[in-house]
């Protein structure tokens, strides 16, 4: 009955809830998990949920370390990398909350850690370097190995656009992440390998429908497994909230968005999101990143830049250009604002040579690195500081109790 969209229990518009625009895939990972600790109850799942965005964030800063370590071959960088992402205001809020933006990035930056890892791997293609190149149908059955990658991008890229339909712009990075690897390889690797690239791109594509076939079960008709045609009341879903977000529809809760500039989700990101320390040393690495890339070193960049350049712009132009949107390029930003540390420190400028023989470039980034750390880590304890405090709605109930027992006294 899962796959039974008109009549699977677990399908909220067969429970009284006809809008429902979030994944499936972060409500049934609680839900399952919660019936198997016996904590299914209306005033203990959302706790469960919570313990699960809390989770699911700290393994993303250790996919954090793991993809700037695998792009960069720095595990210094890698590890201030983690450490802006763990002190970043925005995601310490998500993980408080049972939503579904912490499970979405999650799967979010295990496809693209395991993309830099098929970047890096098509860039130095192991067994195809012999004399002579193998027919054409012997090389696509052979090389499965390569294909591993690929098929497992395919499963949690599927997964991320199971938990928010947002992450759609994910399955791009596959084909630029291989496109980069071969652009690398030698003019006579680079006939021989293509179509095994193309095969692979078959195998994650296929596995990324496949993956939100069984995960976002009720985007479908069903009724069974190979019901495959699109639900209408999930496209009427999708079109109403798309509707909301861009104003084309007088919401009164989208009201707050209206005449917003076009740099409202900048300005939050950096004077709350991140901090201003972090979110202008990310920025600025960020430019920085992009002269680089015009002088030639688009190879090692074009994944990280482009992605973080094409989700922020796209968001940013929302009708609901909402700070909580733009979290899948937060680790992005925080690995940029690690690589411009370590690209100072490694500066040797001439004129440097002209003030003595102290390290000036060495002295900078050590005081910008640890200031901006010390600095984010402060606005990190001073945000984590409201949940010290009671709820505000609970703070308000008690004054009005309060007031009502002083009413009846004096009464």
């Amino acid at each position: 009955g899962y796959f039974n969209t008109a009549q699977s229990t677990l399908n909220p518009h067969n429970q009284g809830y006809t809008f429902y625009v979030h994944g499936d895939l972060p409500v049934f990972m609680v839900r399952y998990l919660a019936g198997w600790l016996d904590q299914a109850g209306y005033d203990q799942v959302y706790l469960v949920g919570r313990a699960v965005s809390a989770g699911l964030d700290l393994i993303t800063i250790l996919l954090i370390f793991l993809l700037a370590d695998e792009l960069f071959k720095n595990k210094r960088l890698a590890l201030l990398a983690a450490a802006f992402d763990a002190l970043a205001v925005l995601q310490i809020q998500l993980s408080h909350y049972y939503t579904v933006d912490i499970p979405a990035n999650f799967f979010i930056f295990m496809a693209f850690y395991i993309a830099v890892r098929i970047q890096t791997a098509a860039a130095r293609p192991a067994g195809l370097n012999g004399l002579k190149a193998p027919p054409f149908w012997r090389l696509l059955v052979s090389e499965w190995k390569s294909a591993v990658p690929f098929v497992l991008f395919g499963c949690a890229s599927g997964m991320a656009l199971a938990s928010k339909i947002s992450a759609a712009p994910l399955v791009l990075i596959l084909p630029v992440a291989a496109w980069v690897g071969w652009n690398q390889q030698s003019a006579r690797t680079q006939r021989i390998t293509w179509p095994v690239i193309l095969r692979n791109l078959a195998l994650g594509g296929f596995f990324f429908l496949l993956a939100f076939r069984i995960f976002q079960p009720y985007a479908f008709q069903g009724p069974g497994f190979l019901g495959i045609s699109l639900n209408p009341k999930w496209l009427s879903n999708m079109a109403d909230v798309q509707a909301q977000t861009n104003g084309d529809v007088d919401a009164p809760f989208a009201l707050q968005w209206v005449r917003r500039s076009v740099t409202f989700a900048w300005e939050n990101m950096v004077n709350w999101g991140f901090g201003v320390p972090l979110g202008l040393l990310a920025w600025a690495g960020f430019l920085w990143m992009a002269w680089r890339m015009i002088r030639g070193e688009w190879r090692k960049y074009l994944l990280i830049w482009g992605w973080t350049a094409g989700f922020f712009t796209w968001q940013s132009l929302q009708g609901n250009p909402s700070m909580r949107y733009q979290i899948p390029v937060y680790p992005t930003l925080a690995i940029i604002a690690s690589w411009f540390v370590v690209q100072i420190w490694e500066a040797k400028p001439v004129w440097l040579r002209k003030i003595g023989r102290i390290p000036w470039q060495k002295v900078a980034a050590f005081a910008i690195g640890f200031g901006v750390l010390g600095a984010t880590f402060a606005w990190a304890v001073a945000f984590t500081q409201i949940y010290l405090r009671p709820v505000t709605r609970v703070a308000a109930t008690n004054w009005v109790y309060q007031k009502d027992r002083k009413s009846t006294r004096l009464n």
